[in-house]
């Protein structure tokens, strides 16, 4: 008895949403501490918040943090380590620049760090002992550190990955009527399929238009949380690329699976970019297997409807 109540209950397509809602969400919950563990620091995902190591790194993009042993350190104007690191003067204050130079005192190490967007040989923090450095940026993912700098919380992502999850809960939640207190079920089943539909093709049209804006789009917006508050622009791809170039005399663009990197020609050397997560990509891999899923689902239900041949 208990056993036939558990698999009507499974059979309950709400129940299966909350159910796949709930694994989700411990999911990301136990990649993001489980990062920390991973990448060896208590803050592997940060949020820009100021324009100094522009373009390489644009207000509002979460960058990858990684633990780095400072006597591994890549120190040079062109191709050093973009390093996250405290203020010396406020601790609570977490930094992200380059590495331009660092000399080794014996018990600890003495490191020189310049913003991308800034001129001179030093900036404001340097040099500084190494027993301040956080760690180095691996990777960047645009746009979706916005979120919690909105917010104020640019170290606090549980506010953008709640709202990943409603947004999951939404294109998951069951569209048609299941119920059995119906005049026709002819009609229902047309009901369901016209619904189906629109789901469908609204889904389509938006994973396109956001795979056309990640590629040549670009959209600026009030950002309270920006150090200071100001206008900031999300760019696509090709979009980041036109805007690298106002940066230097050429830009370079290369492609990695699920990746992208822009390095700068700039007074005589080349800077190396940050590789930087392809939305592009992800969104055509997304579109592929939502398609899919859909065309699988209507072929099952034509076979128990008997309106598809199994032959």
């Amino acid at each position: 008895m208990a056993t036939e109540a558990l698999k009507k209950l499974w059979k309950n397509e709400y129940f299966q949403t909350a159910f796949t809602i709930a694994i989700i969400f411990m999911i990301v919950f136990g990649f993001y501490f489980g990062s920390q563990i991973i990448l060896g620091t208590e803050y592997p995902a940060l949020a820009v918040a100021s324009g100094s190591m522009l373009p390489t790194l644009n207000i509002g993009d979460l960058i990858i943090v990684q633990k780095v042993d400072p006597a591994k350190i890549t120190a040079d104007k062109f191709t050093g380590d973009v390093l996250v690191f405290r203020d010396p003067r406020n601790p609570s204050k977490l930094i992200v620049h380059r590495a331009v130079k660092i000399e080794n005192k014996g018990s600890y190490f003495l490191i020189t760090t310049l913003g991308d967007n800034m001129y001179g040989e030093k900036d404001q923090f340097s040099p500084w002992n190494s027993s301040l450095l956080i760690g180095k940026v691996v990777a960047r993912v645009p746009y979706v550190g916005n979120l919690p700098l909105f917010f104020h919380s640019e170290r606090n992502m549980y506010v953008f990955l709640m709202v990943v999850l409603i947004i999951i809960a939404i294109l998951m939640l069951p569209f048609g009527f299941n119920g059995e207190e119906k005049t026709s079920e002819e009609k229902r089943q047309l009901v369901e399929i016209d619904l189906s539909l629109i789901y469908f093709f609204a889904i389509n049209f938006l994973i396109i238009g956001l795979l056309i804006f990640s590629l040549w789009g670009a959209f600026t917006f009030w950002q309270p949380g920006a150090s200071p508050p100001q206008d900031v622009t999300l760019f696509g791809m090709y979009a980041d690329w036109d805007f690298h170039e106002k940066f230097s005399s050429e830009a370079y663009l290369s492609y990695g699976f699920m990746t992208y990197r822009i390095d700068c020609q700039v007074n005589n050397g080349t800077r190396l970019g940050i590789p930087t997560f392809a939305w592009f990509q992800l969104l055509i891999l997304i579109l592929i297997l939502f398609d899919a899923w859909k065309a699988t689902n209507f072929v099952n239900k034509g076979k128990q409807t008997g309106k598809i041949s199994s032959d």
